[in-house]
């Protein structure tokens, strides 16, 4: 790759100018062949078709790295066809502020030649000065920005010859920023002309890719109430790729270097935005967290529910995630323990159990399913064009033993910049994003049998069956006309074990009183449950727990009253709520 130094307008003049016109903006996208890829896959690429010589790079149909620049203000150029890849027409990018991403927009050559950049940009006096890198067709130049004169954006011009028709990309990114407070400047547009122009297309793909969804399952079993799973990510950019469950959520996101983020989303939905908030009987509720620091917390953002907070329970942010999931059925609840792989310890962690209302359905099979998406508004991240890649193994549990799941099933409304496939080695692949489009096709079944890891080992799965402490019973021994006894026997209180005993005169399930967090703030689900009569209005706690009885007396209540009650048992592995809510009266 060539690395050449601009004086910016310096050879200006021994340019064409750009052609008049629109260029491609009112010419809706389109699909067409693209050509194979390297894996033998026939592909589609989505183009706008250049009018006039001439081609026209905006704010709204490129793309940036989060947090690189903002999209902003409302552009007076056309824009047609194009409202599901992007809705807003901006204007211009600015606060272009950091040195570690670029801006990018991607061409369709069908011949070789010359192509003339006008860049439109508007830069003030203490932002000129900075160093911009262009790379086009495996060419870096290094310009060095001036100030605009008159307060309008004033174009420089660079020329590239691509040596090849096809795919490519041009590149803009900071080197060296003069004014860190003010950034670059604003990038209004940039005109693409000359020969290699005509005939050419500016490739489009949605600001961000549409999320892939598969499931997955194992043709030997007709039931399983277990899934283990592991979870890598093959891409240096970051994403989005939890578990699906009956519940909600479970998994994790990974960063650019391809290692999880360290911590899960085990998210319990109870009601979507703008739904009525669910009987407290019928709300989802935690039941344990592995760690004493965690906190039972909730979410409500498109929808409500319950997940932890406060707690990293993977510090070592591991290149393959490998977690579990396990489900019984106790009455009207559907009960759901995570655990993970603790990969400096070698063994099975508890995440998470949380209890769901099933409304008298017994959940006889647990089949998972997962997606892969960006996060992130078109403004702030616009990173559609990078392909994402996450690859999966399970193992179903029947009848005491890991069965392999083999079936991997996705599915396509039509042409997407997404795919999926099983690999040779028996991975269950699923992509997203990129400039290329591929039609629908079933992924075979893996071709060499999965092996069985350590952690399906007879001695670590006895560690899915695990909580924190063992709670056997709690019961009310006497009750007076101000005061009860309680014992909690317990099986294994852990080391430093105590307890918190909720108790009020409602059934508050494990909802007890904390504060709101972010978009907790704006959903009533989450308000509800801090509201008198849904979450627990007064504790007591025993400082000291140990195996065996463990009485307690609850004074100050008011005679002849009904109380219900509740144990949150605390030690140095976690928290476990007891199963069930005990009740007594006062005499």
């Amino acid at each position: 790759m060539a690395l050449v130094l601009v004086t910016l307008a310096a050879d200006a003049a021994e340019r064409p100018p750009a052609p008049d016109g629109i260029g491609q903006l009112s010419t809706a996208p389109k699909l067409f062949p693209g050509g194979v890829d390297d894996q033998g896959r026939a592909y589609l690429l989505n183009g706008q078709s250049a009018s006039g010589g001439k081609l026209i790079l905006t704010a709204s149909n490129g793309f940036f790295d989060n947090g690189t620049c903002r999209a902003r203000g409302e552009s007076s150029l056309p824009k047609a066809g194009d409202d599901d890849l992007i809705k807003p027409n901006f204007a211009v990018l600015d606060q272009w502020k950091r040195t570690d991403g670029t801006l990018r927009w991607h061409l369709w050559l069908s011949k070789p030649g010359q192509i003339h950049f006008s860049v439109n940009m508007g830069i003030g006096k203490d932002e000129a000065g900075s160093q911009l890198k262009v790379t086009f067709a495996g060419e870096t130049r290094t310009v060095t920005t001036t100030a605009s004169t008159s307060g309008n954006p004033q174009p420089w011009d660079l020329t590239f010859d691509a040596m090849n028709a096809g795919e490519h990309t041009i590149t803009l990114a900071a080197s060296s920023i003069r004014n860190p407070r003010s950034g670059v400047g604003e990038l209004h547009t940039i005109d693409a002309y000359g020969p290699a122009i005509h005939d050419a297309q500016l490739l489009r793909a949605r600001w961000r890719p549409a999320a892939v969804h598969g499931g997955y399952s194992c043709s030997s079993i007709d039931q399983s109430r277990m899934w283990v799973m592991t979870t890598r990510s093959t891409t240096d950019f970051s994403s989005y790729s939890p578990i699906t469950t009956p519940f909600g959520y479970y998994g994790t996101s990974f960063d650019a270097d391809r290692r999880a983020r360290g911590g899960f989303n085990f998210s319990m939905w109870a009601a979507r935005a703008g739904a009525e908030i669910p009987p407290v009987e019928q709300m989802p509720h935690l039941l344990a967290a592995g760690s004493p620091e965690a906190e039972f917390s909730g979410f409500g953002h498109e929808g409500s529910g319950v997940k932890l907070r406060g707690w990293t329970p993977m510090p070592d942010r591991p290149k393959v995630c490998v977690q579990a999931l396990r489900v019984e059925t106790e009455g009207s609840y559907d009960t759901y323990s995570g655990y993970f792989w603790d990969h400096p310890g070698k063994g099975w962690k508890l995440y998470a159990v949380g209890r769901k209302w099933n409304g008298g359905e017994t959940r006889t099979h647990l089949s998972p399913g997962s997606f892969c998406e960006v996060p992130g508004p078109p403004h702030v991240q616009r990173s559609g064009d990078m392909v994402r890649e996450i690859r999966r193994r399970g193992w179903q549990y029947s009848d005491g033993q890991w069965h392999a799941m083999d079936t991997f099933q996705c599915k396509s409304k039509g042409p997407a910049n997404k795919f999926w496939h099983t690999t040779r080695d028996g991975e269950f692949a699923m992509s997203t994003g990129g400039m290329r489009f591929y039609n629908f096709e079933k992924p075979s079944s893996p071709s060499t049998p999965t092996p069985s890891p350590e952690f399906l080992s007879p001695a670590a799965t006895r560690q899915l069956f695990q909580r924190p402490a063992d709670i056997s019973r709690i019961e009310t021994t006497e009750a007076g006309m101000t005061n009860a006894t309680i014992n909690i026997f317990m099986a294994r209180a852990g080391t430093n074990g105590r307890a918190t005993i909720y108790y009020g005169e409602s059934d508050c399930l494990t909802f007890a009183k904390r504060k709101l967090h972010g978009t907790e703030q704006r959903s009533k689900v989450s308000q509800s449950t801090q509201a008198d009569g849904r979450s627990w209005s007064h504790s007591a706690s025993l400082n000291s727990l140990n195996d065996g009885n463990n009485l307690f007396t609850l004074t100050g209540l008011k005679s002849g009253t009904p109380y219900y009650y509740r144990v949150l048992v605390i030690n140095d592995h976690g928290q476990t709520w007891a199963s069930q809510t005990n009740s007594f009266q006062t005499r």
